[in-house]
């Protein structure tokens, strides 16, 4: 299992690479100056324009773009991000102040998501071609047809506007004072609003995958044994049609991350999306480019994650 884990992570390096180095040519081909965004703004305003030439120099910012690329890459490994063109504070101190907020928003929607959706996929397909599995697959081919930011709307009309059930934007009632309790009744909207089409998805998997595992020879020899329902889905069901949900699962991240931005600026939710929307708004290239790091990280560690969880659950596809 070590060996299997010491793998993917292997893997990912050079994916990461590949990311930053995608990353790096995108952010130098539109306007803007890398040496602004390397120096600390209080040095940048005692240098005079000969200086600046000589750091340029220096730092080797008038050689070509693949060497200027190592450079950055080099400063990444020592944690400078560079600092933003905006508040000219460092794009790291940013985006860390941002990331548990985004964190919190999609590991919320991925367990209503997935959770939910598997729960109700396998009673489902226990209760096939009933009034209940019917309703369910109308409901969740609604979720997959209607786009987030309308589902959005709907919701702050309904349940914001018209029930006044929850707060319409942020994390807590009052800026500064952080509870639990509050953080939670400020987060159920959105989360619930980024889940429905995770939610659609693991619940037409998941009754899809369980139908096949019914129907499978080793499902039909348990019950042939006179084993109880009960254990035959819990103990030769369950686990085997929880393998296609794992994949899907984390398939979905990359898109949870991708609505996250859209969710975030509807509902004024302090993270990484809202942070995005505003630094493509003031072309802050610094902070886009850290973002896409961040991000491409992040969704890389998920997916090393649910490889993690595919082996436990299926220890057939591990290898020494």
């Amino acid at each position: 299992m070590q060996k299997y884990i010491l793998r993917r992570i292997l893997i990912s390096i050079p994916m990461i690479v590949g990311i930053s180095l995608i990353t790096f040519v995108m952010v130098n081909l539109a306007p803007g100056d890398p040496l602004t965004a390397m120096i600390p703004p209080d040095l940048m305003a005692e240098m005079s324009p000969a200086q600046l030439d000589a750091k340029k120099r220096q730092l080797g910012l008038d050689r070509p773009m693949m060497v200027r690329y190592f450079i950055w890459l080099g400063e990444l490994v020592r944690g400078n991000f560079g600092f933003s063109f905006l508040s000219r504070e460092p794009v790291l101190k940013i985006i860390w102040e941002r990331i548990p907020p985004t964190l919190e928003l999609t590991f919320a929607a991925l367990v209503i998501g997935t959770l939910g959706g598997f729960v109700m996929g396998v009673v489902a397909a226990l209760k096939q071609y009933s009034l209940y599995d019917y309703a369910l697959s109308f409901a969740s081919l609604v979720g997959l047809s209607i786009p987030g930011f309308f589902l959005a709307l709907i919701a702050l009309f309904l349940f914001v506007l018209r029930f006044e059930w929850f707060p319409s934007h942020g994390m807590t009632s009052e800026l500064g004072r952080f509870n639990i309790w509050d953080n939670l009744y400020h987060l159920v909207l959105p989360a619930s609003v980024l889940a429905i089409e995770l939610l659609a998805v693991s619940t037409r998997y998941a009754r899809t995958a369980m139908l096949e595992v019914l129907h499978s020879d080793y499902v039909t020899t348990a019950r042939a044994k006179g084993l109880s329902e009960w254990v035959v889905i819990g103990r030769h069901a369950f686990r085997n049609a929880l393998l296609p949900l794992i994949t899907i699962s984390s398939l979905r991240i990359p898109l949870l991350f991708g609505g996250v931005i859209v969710i975030e600026q509807m509902f004024s939710w302090p993270g990484m999306g809202l942070l995005t929307v505003r630094a493509i708004t003031n072309v802050d290239y610094p902070v886009l480019m850290a973002l896409t790091f961040w991000v491409a990280v992040i969704v890389l560690f998920s997916n090393l994650l649910a490889d993690v969880l595919y082996a436990v659950a299926d220890p057939r596809i591990r290898t020494d």
